[in-house]
């Protein structure tokens, strides 16, 4: 076999067929990787590999062609069947010879993801994996053209029909669909025939047990036939045709069906258990809380799916797959075109396919399937592109909404010019069991009794001794509330002073709270971003940092810093920390041109930009020292964690009460992207070039030289 794999290889590369197939490959992929992934800053390799795809189609039928063909056209055939080599030994040697060409265009495109690394990309496990299922996708497509070279000598005929099948089984995914509408034992004998199906899961990111073990089959079966078609051919010579024939034709069939059975037979495998989830941001896997969730919840629920099982989304079957690990659980798909008012038992609402509805008792929630991914619009197509996954989010929220079958309310402080809250952080209480309600004490005596969070988020006015005394009343019961400093005036753009709000002063001080007038400025470039006031603190561990703990976390731009007295009757926990060189500049607001430059006389050291205060009586009390805390535009810089910390905030603070069927978890959609990558001009020339043109014009060159030379001698 080594003999056989060495003729071959060392025959790819003295003519210039291996040659052009090694130019053809890496200057598609330098295009594509030129234009995706440098150029428009994508950082995921998948771009590219699957244009990659349709070529590799193309070529594997010509870098095979030669493989048994021209042996049988030349009648060197008969020299290897004769020779004291098994047929197995010769199929597998070629087999070996060719994708080792392969293997050596895979290796030159291996270094890609390195590259996307060095400008900021966090995702070489995922690109690898994408790289991966390509490469055993391309093994395929050589075995099947091998194969059909055994059919006949003609080199044409065994391009042209191999990249028919081939082609037929890239696009028989698409062709399956149509006539397919039911997830049945005969649809997935029939997914049995497209060749592009398992190979989607690994450009997603997905390590699927079930993909590899697809391809390995098609390699395995399609070496068999060739060796099959060989071993006819050398018992045809040898005169022993009839029982040889017989038992061929029982093998044939046998390793058909048994191909068949075994891929058939790993679809019904859960994919929990075949599928590791490689993407960057980890959007296939369920989050700690999550699992948490699924492994306590211990409520009869019922999610039906207004889909069928084939037709329902990838994404979200994988992730109803999970929540129906929990034997309380039970997931129903709903097939439309049978039942097409099934929805209209539980809601009026207008539901479209893939959409959920939960059910336990005689309690239920909808779910929009519009609802389950996020949506940004592309400046540049003036398009929308998907951006984010919420069905594990949206999911659980329901569960929690059908277990309490009722909603926890949230009271937002107005009426003192107080910032409103960023869309993020409150689009992720209120898409689940939580209900969101503006509070002005001018026009109520009391916080409601219902009420389980007053948040008063960056007043720029002061409060009166009358709201004061309001909210006192409701800590005295029990109540929970979440405090956010204000530094400046959002409508004056003027400076604002703790000290010019005395009442707003000392009901923190009540709670032992002493909050220092001025802005910190950090003198660690660690610690902030762009701005030395734009600050990046130390999350401390803590009941609210879950999955957000540690330095670079999160962004408060124009903090207040804040310190506490001991209090036996408060337990007093530091959230959030600057590093030991940060400062306070006590005029400076964030908006005009004052110096930030550490001055004599600025008061130095570690300060607190966030504390708990939680008491005796369960109420709890949280500072933050940030009016932009909860922006939007704050939250972009730092992937949404801004607005994970205050839904760790509330749902920690909700759950300090003794009713804990109202503990709440909000999960957070999950983000389908990572930043875009910033490629320098130059980087683009130079890579672009080694990956566009130097490869394969060296190639091509060198095929050429070799091939003239040889015509010479």
């Amino acid at each position: 076999m080594i003999a056989i794999f060495k003729r071959d290889f060392r025959s790819l590369f003295t003519n210039v067929i291996g040659w052009v197939f090694l130019s053809v490959l890496c200057a598609f992929f330098g295009l594509y990787f030129l234009i995706y992934n440098l150029v428009n800053g994508q950082p995921y390799l998948s771009y590219a590999l699957s244009g990659l795809c349709p070529v590799i189609l193309i070529v594997t039928p010509i870098l095979c062609m030669r493989v048994f063909s021209e042996e049988r056209k030349n009648k060197t055939d008969q020299l290897i069947f004769t020779a004291p080599v098994s047929p197995f030994k010769i199929v597998f040697g070629k087999f070996l010879s060719v994708a080792a060409v392969y293997t050596i265009a895979m290796i030159f495109i291996a270094f890609s993801p390195i590259v996307l690394e060095l400008y900021g990309a966090s995702a070489l496990l995922q690109n690898y994996v994408a790289l991966f299922g390509v490469y055993i996708f391309g093994l395929a497509c050589i075995a099947i053209s091998i194969f059909v070279s055994t059919l006949t000598k003609s080199q044409i005929i065994t391009v042209i029909l191999s990249f028919v099948i081939l082609f037929v089984g890239y696009m028989m995914d698409g062709i399956l669909a149509l006539i397919i509408q039911e997830d049945n034992l005969l649809s997935k004998i029939l997914n049995c025939l497209s060749l592009s199906k398992p190979m989607q899961n690994y450009l997603n990111g997905m390590f699927d047990i079930k993909g590899l073990v697809y391809y390995v089959l098609v390699v395995a079966l399609f070496l068999f036939l060739a060796l099959c078609v060989i071993q006819k051919r050398r018992w045809t010579i040898s005169k022993q045709v009839l029982a040889r024939s017989l038992s061929r034709g029982a093998s044939l069939v046998l390793a058909i069906v048994l191909a068949i059975t075994v891929n058939v037979a790993v679809t019904y495998i859960p994919d929990n258990y075949t599928q590791l989830d490689a993407t960057a941001t980890r959007v296939y896997t369920l989050s700690d809380e999550g699992k948490e969730f699924i492994k306590n919840y211990n409520n009869e629920a019922t999610i039906y799916v207004l889909a069928t099982e084939s037709e329902c989304d990838e994404n979200l079957k994988k992730t109803l797959d999970e929540f129906s690990s929990n034997d309380k659980i039970t997931v129903e798909y709903v097939d439309l075109t049978q039942n097409p008012m099934f929805a209209s038992q539980y809601t009026s609402e207008s539901l479209t396919p893939n959409s959920l509805i939960v059910v336990s008792g005689n309690a239920y929630k909808s779910v929009n399937f519009d609802d389950i991914y996020e949506y940004s619009m592309n400046q540049q197509s003036y398009s929308y592109d998907v951006t984010g996954y919420d069905g594990e989010g949206q999911i659980v929220s329901a569960l929690q909404r059908v277990m309490n079958n009722t909603d926890t309310l949230i009271c937002t402080l107005t009426g003192h010019d107080e910032m409103e809250l960023g869309s993020n952080a409150t689009s992720a209480l209120t898409k689940g069991s939580f209900s969101m309600q503006s509070l002005n004490f001018l026009e109520t005596d009391k916080v409601p009794d219902a009420c389980r969070l007053l948040i008063i988020n960056a007043p720029s006015k002061d409060l009166s001794k009358d709201d004061v005394d309001k909210i006192n009343e409701y800590t005295a019961r029990g109540g929970n509330v979440l405090f956010n400093i204000a530094n400046v005036d959002s409508t004056a753009r003027s400076i604002v002073s703790i000290n010019d709000m005395p009442n707003y002063k000392g009901l923190l001080q009540s709670f032992s709270v002493n909050v220092k007038p001025g802005v910190v400025c950090e003198d660690s470039s660690g610690y902030y971003y762009k701005q030395n006031y734009a600050l990046l603190p130390e999350v401390l561990e803590s009941d609210v940092s879950n999955g957000i703990a540690g330095k670079k976390s999160v962004l408060l731009y124009s903090a207040s810093a804040m310190d506490y007295s001991e209090n036996n009757n408060y337990t007093i926990t530091p959230l959030l920390q600057t590093s030991d060189s940060a400062y306070i500049k006590a005029n400076l607001d964030g908006s005009t041109s004052t110096s930030t430059e550490k001055v004599e006389g600025d008061e130095t050291g570690k300060f607190n930009l966030g504390l708990e205060v939680t008491s005796s009586n369960g109420s709890a009390v949280v500072v933050y020292g940030c009016q932009y805390l909860f922006n939007d535009e704050m939250d972009s810089y730092v992937a949404n964690r801004n607005s994970k910390l205050f839904v760790n905030t509330v749902t920690a603070m909700v759950g300090t009460g003794d009713d804990n069927s109202s503990n709440q978890i909000v999960i957070p959609a999950k983000s389908l992207k990572v930043s875009s990558i910033m490629v320098t001009g130059a980087a683009v020339v130079i890579y672009g070039i080694i990956w566009g043109l130097f490869i394969p014009l060296a190639c091509l060159i060198i095929g050429i030289v070799i091939w003239a030379v040889r015509r010479k001698q």
